[in-house]
């Protein structure tokens, strides 16, 4: 409960709980947390009111922009979101509180405004460059046995008969197997054969029979794809990634199984999934709905922890939520999506834990004035490379 908690951490709690409450992404538990701190005293109102004025917001901005750097509300506003150095202050009472959810809501103000297409004061980049990097779309390549690759977009009609002409150049046998791959800056949904929805991330790879056997559905994954697999009792469903399996039992889920990742990441949104190694070493290991499985590539190991569903999978609901990630995953998932390369001004930038959230179809260059205004960082975009630096 909140009053079991230090100063310091109810302030963070508390800051975490609105940050949350904003995007729309709070639990029912949290929900009854943040309910009952707001009860607790009318300063406690009043301040959560504030936060939800977005003029308040901007005025609280401009006085934060005209204090020094080194103001205890930027060493604070660093370390809850972005764990920079990882500062620390000698605020004891309550009132440290107040400036940590302040931060947190003065960054929520940027994330409203962009959504609403309003400009963020400050763009920090070049716009002639900026304008060249585009956020992704629907496109897919798709590759039957030795036949040509098939260019697939978001016109269903003409992807049917696209596909419908490849089939006849190849063999009946080579056509049965087959690879569709999304490029970087792209995303695909996909129907299988037996009614399983399959919505395909940027940059990932997924190879399946047009017609599954008697037995058994069976799919290879590479990348991230979140799967709505059709119930049946008779013929298990099962995703191969990375040296793990996942045995579906009708049910929705994400798997993240990307090459650079050191895990594999299965998530369970409903329903019933297990998983093992896939050579069948070990037992089966059940994740229940809210639950992920980290399975640690190198050592086929793998341990369940609690998340937040909703955040996880929502890049397919138009949205990046970054839960206390490393800047170098947030931006590597932005680059996919974006299309762009990257440099890290120093390493010790990657280490930095970045929460947040970012329109996932919104202008780049609100997208990096999102994370500037975040705390402690520098964007330069040169042709289609983004080089990121430290606070200057």
């Amino acid at each position: 409960m909140l009053l079991d908690r230090t100063d310091m951490e109810l302030a963070e709690r508390v800051a975490r709980l609105i940050y949350r409450s904003l995007l729309g992404i709070i639990t029912p538990e949290e929900e009854r947390d943040l309910q009952a701190w707001r009860k607790e005293s009318k300063s406690n109102e009043a301040l959560y009111t504030k936060l939800l004025d977005t003029t308040y917001l901007e005025l609280e901005y401009k006085k934060l922009k005209s204090m020094k750097s080194d103001r205890p509300m930027a060493d604070m506003a660093a370390r809850l979101r972005l764990s920079l150095r990882r500062r620390r202050q000698a605020w004891m009472r309550w009132g440290a509180a107040a400036v940590v959810v302040l931060a947190v809501g003065t960054a929520v103000f940027y994330l409203r405004v962009s959504e609403m297409g309003i400009d963020v004061p400050g763009q920090p980049v070049a716009e002639q460059y900026v304008s060249q990097i585009q956020p992704g779309r629907t496109e897919a390549v798709l590759s039957l046995g030795g036949g040509e690759p098939v260019e697939l977009g978001a016109d269903t009609a003409e992807n049917r008969v696209a596909v419908e002409q490849a089939k006849r150049k190849v063999q009946p046998e080579e056509a049965e197997l087959c690879r569709l791959e999304t490029p970087r800056g792209g995303e695909f949904k996909i129907t299988l054969e037996d009614s399983t929805e399959v919505w395909l991330n940027a940059e990932t790879q997924l190879m399946y029979p047009e017609r599954f056997g008697k037995e058994e559905r069976r799919v290879v994954l590479k990348g991230e794809a979140y799967f709505k697999v059709a119930r049946d009792t008779a013929k298990p469903f099962y995703v191969e990634s990375n040296g793990q399996v996942v045995r579906v039992y009708g049910t929705e889920f994400n798997v993240r199984s990307y090459t650079e990742d050191a895990d594999v990441y299965t998530t369970l949104v409903e329903g019933r999934v297990s998983l093992q190694p896939l050579d069948g070493s070990g037992g089966e290991l059940v994740l229940t709905p809210g639950r992920q499985a980290v399975f640690d590539k190198a050592s086929q190991m793998a341990v369940v922890r609690p998340v937040d569903t909703r955040a996880v999978t929502s890049w397919r609901k138009g949205r990046f939520v970054f839960e206390e990630q490393r800047l170098e995953q947030v931006i590597q998932d932005l680059a996919r999506w974006y299309n762009f390369d990257y440099e890290f001004e120093s390493e010790d930038l990657k280490e930095i834990v970045f929460m947040g959230s970012v329109p996932r179809y919104g202008d780049f260059g609100n997208v990096l004035a999102i994370l500037e205004k975040s705390g402690g960082l520098k964007f330069k975009v040169q042709d289609r490379t983004v080089f990121i630096l430290g606070d200057i």
